[in-house]
């Protein structure tokens, strides 16, 4: 029988942790196992709602599986344990200053913990890490509660990859800790808990402490949706239907939709932010997007995939690349067409998309509400 990888729950110093096994599997699994049970990796099998695994969209999609691989979406969820997540954290103290104080994190058999300094023997179990590492890591860990059943803490402490560093997480307000687990923690319930969650893997809901039918990462039928009918029609006939977002009905709005549903859509932010768009809603690439003249003029042509390879992770995409897309609707010589004024042929994403870095979410957070800024 195949082998597939598994999380479980393992109660350990009155927290549940997950730990993955790799068993035999009982259906039919035509998705290769994990490389290594702390990658998290597991594909699911066919029947499980029509969810065929990544490795079957190998079989005709070579070349975008290869791209996926080294996007950030592959990478998205792990657990804290992983090797290459807790060396991020193992070993370090970051002072988070009051009212929490200085955490301490130390790996052992149980897993990845924290403990707060000078705060006792104690320390706090640390379960889930979330993000890909290309800007920044966060932790997230699950908990019995008397009201809720399960909820969620989101670790005061993450890992920003610019200069390595450990930092504050970004968005939880400095209040008053109302329990001992909120020392550690920023507490999630209910649908925020969930959506941690879903926006991190393509399949998987919080029950009972514990993720239920986990497939790790951000993988293709994330945004694809389930392609087990989509396979058996590719394995049957020389051109099948066209599946999803190849489908006639895809457009400009479906695509925004789909990609606005955890890069955030302009119903997720406050009206506040919304009238006086702080640098930090750069972070948010469709609620810039959508408020672009380029955007609203373009009658639908343009769209997140106009520029951005959703296989291709974007540190490969050079700046030429880019600014021949900018090009494309932005051509002298076409009197249809907006010409820039400064200059025709370079500079539009330094111009008019500026990067912001910031020291409470990482670097390289393109503003895409393309406009042409003020001098200041």
């Amino acid at each position: 029988m195949p082998l597939v990888a598994i999380a479980l729950p393992v109660l350990r110093s009155g927290f549940l942790r997950t730990e993955l096994v790799v068993q035999e599997s009982k259906a039919p699994v035509v998705s290769a196992a994990a490389s290594t049970a702390a990658d998290v990796n597991a594909q699911a099998p066919q029947g499980n709602d029509g969810y065929v695994g990544r490795e079957v969209c190998r079989e005709c999609h070579a070349e975008n599986y290869d791209l996926h691989g080294m996007h950030g979406h592959a990478h998205t969820f792990a657990l804290a344990s992983d090797e290459k997540v807790a060396a991020k954290f193992a070993g370090r103290d970051f002072d988070y200053g009051e009212p929490y104080g200085r955490y301490e994190y130390e790996q052992d058999e149980d897993g990845l913990s924290v403990r707060l300094s000078g705060g006792g023997e104690d320390s706090f179990p640390l379960q889930y890490a979330l993000g890909s590492g290309h800007h920044a890591i966060t932790l997230l860990s699950l908990a019995k509660d008397a009201e809720k059943g399960t909820v969620a803490y989101e670790h005061r402490g993450s890992w920003f990859r610019d200069r390595d560093r450990l930092g504050r997480t970004p968005g939880q307000p400095l209040s008053v800790p109302e329990s001992e687990s909120e020392r550690f923690g920023m507490k999630h319930v209910d649908n925020v808990m969930q959506k941690c969650i879903y926006c991190h893997t393509t399949t998987g809901t919080v029950a009972d402490q514990k993720i239920v039918g986990l497939t790790a990462n951000v993988n293709c039928e994330k945004c694809h949706g389930p392609g087990a009918e989509h396979v058996r029609q590719a394995r049957a006939m020389k051109e099948p239907p066209p599946f999803s977002v190849g489908s006639a009905k895809w457009d400009s709005e479906s695509e925004i939709q789909l990609c606005g549903d955890c890069h955030r859509l302009p119903e997720a932010i406050t009206l506040k932010e919304l009238r006086e768009y702080p640098d930090k809603l750069a972070r948010f690439q469709p609620v810039g997007l959508l408020r672009s003249q380029c955007f609203i003029e373009s009658e639908g042509a343009l769209r997140c995939t106009t520029c951005h390879n959703p296989h291709r992770t974007i540190s490969d995409v050079s700046e030429s690349e880019h600014i021949a897309n900018c090009i494309e609707c932005h051509q002298p010589e076409k009197s249809s067409h907006v010409s820039c004024p400064v200059s025709t042929t370079e500079g539009c994403v330094k111009c008019h998309m500026p990067k912001y870095d910031f020291e409470s979410l990482g670097t390289g957070f393109h503003d895409h509400w393309i406009r042409v800024h003020s001098e200041d």
